[in-house]
């Protein structure tokens, strides 16, 4: 995983890119993936992912849910079990958020990462002010020798699938709706401590307050949720019951079902 443009091997050959937030890497950004192993696949390019951390509109102050369904280290996991190649983490601030979207294409496309395919969402904006689309791409790839392609992403169900459609599931407990979406149950990663409890890094997605059969470390555990997501002093905590592991480890778990309030 590359954390910055400084990553990237000043030798590193032409490539087909993908850009996004990627959170959760549920089933439509495996759509936009595979649109994009396709690509790289018809020039014999390898694939790169390319991904924002912290997410964007916390650093915007934008008012957005931005509670992370996945870690960056699991986000870059999920991607590279998918086939990606590589995965460039660009640290989101305030700086990048100020680049023109002729800039971005510049320094992050054509000058570090030697596109001549991207891939993108049809609804993709970048730039400042998100003054960059798909046609913006097309426009300037033209110019700097890549093509572009705007991929729609899957609906499931009828509904968007997206990064905000899936903590909305998660807010209601519907952990069926949430796991169609994003492909596998919607699991959490944190350090055991006193107490069967998880402690969680800031920010972590949960299910609405409850008990939840889940799963760790191949074992059936009932997960417990306690606390309200609505106010900042009263945040969710999450227990494992009968789980693997002892304090000071980390364990990984999956929310299968809401059992119980």
């Amino acid at each position: 995983m590359w954390r910055g443009l400084s990553d990237v091997p000043a030798d590193w050959p032409s490539c087909a890119v993908t850009i996004g937030v990627f959170d959760g890497v549920h089933r439509g950004h495996a759509w936009l993936i595979e649109n994009t192993l396709r690509a790289a696949a018809e020039s014999d390019l390898p694939a790169v992912l390319v991904t924002f951390d912290p997410h964007p509109a916390r650093v915007l102050g934008l008012p957005r849910d931005t509670s992370a369904l996945s870690s960056i280290e699991r986000r870059a996991g999920i991607a590279r079990e998918l086939g990606v190649d590589r995965v460039c983490v660009l640290p989101f601030t305030l700086e990048l958020a100020r680049m023109s979207p002729a800039e971005f294409i510049e320094n992050v496309l054509v000058n570090a990462l030697h596109a001549r395919s991207v891939v993108v969402g049809a609804n993709f904006t970048f730039g400042h002010r998100g003054a960059g689309d798909v046609d913006t791409l097309r426009s300037l790839g033209t110019r700097h020798g890549f093509t572009t392609r705007g991929v729609h992403l899957m609906p499931v169900n009828g509904a968007d699938c997206s990064s905000t459609h899936i903590r909305g599931c998660l807010q209601r407990g519907d952990l069926l709706a949430a796991t169609r979406a994003l492909g596998r149950p919607h699991e959490v990663e944190g350090v055991l401590t006193g107490g069967h409890e998880v402690a969680l890094p800031e920010g972590t997605a949960l299910p609405c307050a409850g008990r939840y059969a889940g799963l760790a470390a191949g074992r059936t555990v009932e997960l417990v949720v306690t606390g309200s997501p609505r106010h900042d002093s009263d945040a969710l905590r999450l227990r494992c019951l009968d789980g693997p592991g002892a304090p000071g480890e980390t364990v990984r778990v999956q929310f299968l079902e809401k059992i119980g309030t």
